[in-house]
C-alpha cells in the first residue's frame, strides 16, 4: 500500500465511468441478522488501489477502506455495531473509487446504497448440492447453514441414509450398473427435498424410479427412519415415481404425521418391470401419505407381496387429493401452514414429479399454471386456478406459500414451448394467495453493469423464510432462490439424460420484500457468499432444521 495513499484519492472522479459494483448491488436491503455485507467489484482496467468509503446519517464519521484487492468483506463486530445503530433508519452511502497507483491515472467513482431492515430474517437454509450425476460419479448431497452463521455443514449424504432396501420399479432391492454391490438397495441420491415441520428430519426424493424417503439429520441419529416414521409407511413411501414432498405443521402430530407429493402411476404399488412409468398419460396426482400409519405385523420388504399389500392399504396409510374442475396433472405441491389448501402446478404433461419431464422437446407445449385445492382431510375438492398465476401465454410453476399464507411465490416462463425445469427464461414472481395482479421481483435482474440480463439466468425455486415480521407498519418478507446468473467458481455440469438443456451451475439469492398497505416493494437480489462454489445448488428449503451449529 503506498504512503500516500489517501492522495491518491484526491480530485474529481471522471464522470460515468466507476468500477462494476456486484456485490452489494446498488439498493439492497440486508436483513439486520444477514451476514456482514461483502463489497465485490469488477475494475476498470488498469486499476490496482481501490478507496471503499461507507457513509449514514445517523454516523458521525466515514469508513474508509483501501483494498489492492477488488474484494472487501466487513467485519463480523464492525456489522454488528452498525445493525445496531442505523437498522431501519437511514440508508447506507457507498462510493468506490479507483485508481491505477503506478501511473497515476484519472479517478474513477461508482455510488451506490443499501439499507438495513429493522427484523431479522432467521431460520436454517438446506440446500442441495450437487456437481454432477451420481451415476457420472458425482456427487449429491444436502448442505445447509444457519442464516446468519458464515460456514455451512453437511447435513445429509447418501451413505449416511440408513432406510434400506430402496426399491426399484418392480419392487426389488435397487441393483444399478457399476454400482458397489455392497449399496443394493440403498439410497443413491438425495434430491428434491423439504424439512418435516418440526424440523428433525428431511424427506426427499432418491433416484430412479424416484422412490422417497424420510431420514433424521439429528446428530445422534443421522440418516435414521424417525421414530414417527412406521416400517409400514416406510414401505409405503417406496413406492416409484414420485415428486418434491410437502408439509404442514396443522398436520404434524401428535397422532398424525402427513405427507404430500405428486404420484406418477395410473395404479398403486409396482405395476410394471418397465424403464417408464404406467402412467401413459403423463398426468401425476396428488397423494397424502400417513407417515405413522401401522399395521399388527410389519409389511415385506420387496417383492409381490409388498405390492399386494401396498394396494390394499389404499385409503388408509395413503390416498388420492380429488381435484375436481382440473382434469390435467400435478405436482410441486406446497401445503398451507393452517393446512386447509394445496396450491400446486397444474400441467398438461408431467412425469416424475415434474412439469412435461424429460420426454419435452424444445417444440412441445406444455401448458402449466398455479392452481389450489382445499385438502378437505384428504378429500380435497374443487380446483381453480390462481389469479394472476395462470396466464395461458406463460408457464407458472414451483408455487411456495408464505409463512403467513398471504401470498403465493412461483417461477414463470416467458412462453410454454419447451422443458418446465430450470428454464433460462424463468423468473421469480409473488401473487396475493387470492389472487390478484402478480409482482415481478427486482432480485431477478443482475447488476446491469455486469452486461446479464434476465430472462436468461435461471431464476427459479424460490422458498419463504420462516418467519413474517412487522415494523413500523411494514410486513418485511424474505425469499431465496437459485439462479445461474455468472459468479466466480462456475462451471458448467456435464449432460445425462436428467439434465435440463442448460447446465450452467446455480448458486442462492436472497430476495427481501416489503408490504405496506397495498403497496409492494421488491429489491435487487443479495448473493450468500458462505455457500459453497463447487457445487451447484439447487432447490433450497428455507425453515428451523435443526442442523448441527456451524463454527
Amino acid at each position: 500500500m503506498p504512503a500516500d495513499v489517501a492522495s491518491l484519492f484526491e480530485g474529481q472522479p471522471l464522470d460515468g465511468q466507476g468500477v462494476c459494483l456486484i456485490e452489494p448491488p446498488n439498493g439492497a436491503l440486508f436483513p439486520r441478522d444477514g451476514l456482514p455485507p461483502r463489497f465485490r467489484f469488477q475494475p476498470l482496467p488498469g486499476e490496482d488501489l481501490w478507496r471503499i468509503t461507507l457513509s449514514s446519517q445517523p454516523e458521525t464519521h466515514a469508513l474508509v477502506v483501501y483494498t489492492t484487492r477488488p474484494q472487501w468483506t466487513m467485519d463480523e463486530v464492525m456489522w454488528r455495531n452498525l445493525t445496531t445503530h442505523i437498522a431501519g433508519q437511514a440508508p447506507v452511502s457507498v462510493s468506490v473509487r479507483g485508481v491505477d497507483s503506478r501511473a497515476g491515472g484519472t479517478l474513477s467513482e461508482t455510488q451506490a446504497s443499501f439499507e438495513i431492515a429493522p427484523v431479522d430474517a432467521g431460520g436454517t437454509i438446506v440446500y442441495w448440492a450437487a456437481n454432477g450425476a451420481y451415476n457420472a460419479g458425482g456427487e449429491t448431497k444436502l448442505v445447509g447453514f444457519q442464516f446468519a452463521r458464515a460456514g455451512t455443514v453437511d447435513v445429509l449424504r447418501p451413505e449416511d441414509v440408513a432406510e434400506a432396501p430402496t426399491l426399484d420399479q418392480r419392487g426389488e432391492p435397487k441393483a444399478e450398473d457399476g454400482e458397489d454391490p455392497a449399496r443394493t438397495g440403498r439410497v443413491r441420491c438425495i434430491g428434491c427435498h423439504a424439512s418435516t415441520p418440526e424440523g428433525d428430519a428431511v424427506a426427499f426424493v432418491d433416484s430412479w424410479p424416484w422412490n422417497s424417503v424420510v431420514a433424521s439429520i439429528i446428530d445422534e441419529n443421522i440418516g435414521q427412519r424417525p421414530t414417527y416414521v412406521t416400517q409400514a409407511a416406510g414401505r409405503v413411501l417406496q413406492q416409484p415415481w414420485q415428486g418434491a414432498p410437502a408439509f404442514s405443521k396443522a398436520y404434524w402430530g401428535p397422532d398424525r404425521f402427513y405427507m404430500l407429493q405428486s404420484f406418477g402411476n395410473d395404479v398403486t404399488g409396482w405395476p410394471t418391470d418397465d424403464k417408464n412409468p404406467a402412467n401413459a398419460d403423463h398426468l401425476d396426482r396428488l397423494v397424502w401419505f400417513d407417515l405413522a400409519f401401522g399395521v399388527p405385523e410389519s409389511l415385506p420388504d420387496s417383492g409381490k407381496e409388498l405390492h399386494d399389500a401396498v394396494q390394499s392399504l389404499e385409503g388408509e396409510a395413503f390416498g388420492f387429493i380429488e381435484r375436481q374442475g382440473d382434469a390435467r396433472g400435478a405436482v410441486n405441491p406446497t401445503w398451507s401452514h393452517d393446512g386447509e389448501t394445496i396450491a400446486y402446478v397444474s400441467a398438461s404433461k408431467t412425469l416424475d414429479g415434474h412439469s412435461g419431464g424429460k420426454f419435452t422437446e424444445p417444440t412441445d407445449e406444455v401448458k402449466t399454471d398455479i392452481y389450489q385445492v382445499p385438502f378437505n382431510a384428504g378429500k380435497g375438492g374443487a380446483a381453480t386456478p390462481v389469479d394472476g398465476a395462470s396466464f395461458d401465454e406463460f408457464g407458472e410453476y414451483y408455487p411456495d406459500y408464505s409463512a403467513d399464507d398471504a401470498w403465493i411465490a412461483f417461477t414463470r416462463a416467458g412462453s410454454t414451448q419447451g422443458p418446465v425445469y430450470y428454464r433460462p427464461d424463468g423468473e421469480i414472481y409473488i401473487v396475493p394467495a387470492s389472487g390478484g395482479t402478480p409482482t415481478r421481483l427486482a432480485a431477478n435482474q443482475p447488476p446491469e453493469c455486469t452486461g446479464q440480463a434476465s430472462p436468461g439466468v435461471i431464476n427459479s425455486w424460490p422458498k419463504w423464510s420462516p418467519t413474517v415480521r412487522e415494523s413500523g407498519g411494514k410486513t418485511y418478507y424474505w425469499l431465496i432462490f437459485s439462479s445461474a446468473r455468472a459468479y466466480a467458481g462456475q462451471f458448467t455440469l456435464p449432460q445425462d439424460e436428467f439434465s435440463p438443456q442448460d447446465t450452467r451451475s446455480s448458486q442462492l439469492y436472497l430476495a427481501p420484500v416489503v408490504v405496506e398497505a397495498d403497496a409492494v416493494r421488491t429489491y435487487p437480489a443479495i448473493y450468500l457468499y458462505n455457500q459453497t462454489t463447487n457445487t451447484t445448488n439447487l432447490t433450497p428449503a428455507w425453515d428451523e432444521f435443526k442442523i448441527p451449529n456451524v463454527e
